[in-house]
């Protein structure tokens, strides 16, 4: 068989993405402007990509030579899958506030849900498969994010100084932020309104920097305020960290950690699920005793990944997950770079450049391609380029 596959990603068009980065990364025009907010590679069923000259998918591809193509070990791993989803977002609006659940959990909910309803595609489904989805994120241009909760000193400072809050006070003092959290999410509409008001009329007319949570929370009532009525992610906002990451920083999503994108192009690798539980700055189904089983409430100090040296030629991004490993290479032209998948199977996306040799050749239109377990090319680069690949954990 073939070592090699090049293959093109699948694009999501969520609402919330931008119009113009995806497109001008494929070359491609979008006329209609559409928002183009995922751009997809791997073997998930919602969108596998597709192999270059070919009437076939990865997923399908993978199927018939579990084995062969994903390494003996990863395929006994994972269950003959590809075990991870490798992807670049272009956050244009901010996305739900969403987390995550373990393994365990998502094999619970999975076939609970399984057996009780509602359908896999259904607007109210939690459990869509029942694999964790812990994710790294590294950033393309300036990214802003939210992650894991504040320090209870810091929210109890938000309590303090916004306009309204301190109504709150006595449940944070009685149960800490997890009673905190747990009272916002679970009380009404005018209980959410009334709380949230006074800040909305305080923000009205502010200019803001995007280091700021004002910032965001106007963002939000722009978003999301329909007829008086405000969204309770607007707590989060001023109770989780605000993270700005530099081009090339990353940072780990773990199971149980709160977070949200607020704006920006990044490059994300994921475990091969789509089980998201959210927690507002959202029109979508929310499931508050879900969430609220899910969540980790104890402080979160966020740690931004730098990339190390790994491989020579290579820099890796280092996380606990086992189902993925992401490299980055920055080869200059003339030179050359050592792709191994000796552990497993791989997946090359070109950034910037041109890269070719043993058959490869990944340019600005042509940017992705699987490599099968086992297998060691030599890439030249004609130009100097940015190229990463993504691959199973340890």
């Amino acid at each position: 068989m073939p070592t090699f596959y090049p293959f093109d990603g699948v694009i999501q068009h969520y609402a919330w993405g931008g119009y113009t980065y995806l497109p001008q990364l494929l070359d491609q025009s979008n006329p209609q402007h559409q928002p183009w907010a995922e751009f997809w590679m791997g073997a998930h069923p919602k969108g596998p990509g597709q192999l270059r000259g070919s009437e076939h998918t990865l997923d399908e591809l993978i199927a018939r030579q579990p084995e062969t193509l994903l390494g003996a070990e990863v395929a006994r791993r994972f269950d003959d899958d590809l075990p991870f989803l490798f992807k670049i977002l272009d956050v244009r609006e901010m996305l739900s506030i969403q987390v995550h659940p373990t393994k365990e959990a998502a094999e619970k909910g999975f076939a609970r849900e399984e057996r009780e309803g509602p359908a896999r595609d259904a607007p109210d489904r939690n459990y869509r498969d029942d694999n964790h989805k812990p994710e790294l994120g590294v950033a393309l241009t300036d990214f802003y994010l939210l992650h894991g909760f504040r320090s209870e000193s810091e929210i109890r400072e938000t309590l303090s100084t916004t306009p309204g809050w301190n109504a709150l006070l006595d449940t944070f003092d009685t149960g800490g932020t997890k009673a905190l959290y747990a009272r916002v999410m679970r009380a009404g509409q005018p209980e959410i309104d009334r709380l949230l008001q006074p800040l909305v009329d305080r923000l009205a007319g502010g200019t803001y920097t995007r280091d700021a949570p004002a910032f965001w929370a106007q963002r939000a009532v722009e978003q999301y305020t329909q007829d008086g009525h405000h969204d309770r992610g607007m707590f989060s906002i001023y109770w989780f960290n605000l993270v700005h990451l530099q081009p090339g920083e990353g940072i780990f999503q773990d199971a149980g950690i709160p977070h949200a994108y607020l704006e920006g192009c990044c490059i994300e690798l994921m475990a091969n699920s789509d089980n998201v539980l959210r927690g507002g700055l959202t029109p979508k189904h929310i499931d508050v005793p879900e969430l609220l089983d899910n969540t980790r409430f104890d402080p979160v100090q966020p740690s931004i990944l730098h990339p190390q040296a790994a491989s020579p030629g290579w820099q890796t991004y280092a996380t606990p997950a086992p189902d993925f490993k992401l490299l980055r290479s920055t080869p200059m032209a003339g030179t050359s770079l050592t792709v191994d998948t000796q552990s497993g199977a791989s997946i090359l996306l070109l950034l910037d450049g041109q890269l070719s040799g043993d058959g490869v050749a990944l340019a600005t239109d042509a940017r992705t391609t699987f490599v099968a377990a086992g297998n060691e090319l030599t890439l030249s680069a004609a130009e100097d380029s940015v190229v990463f690949l993504a691959t199973v954990g340890a």
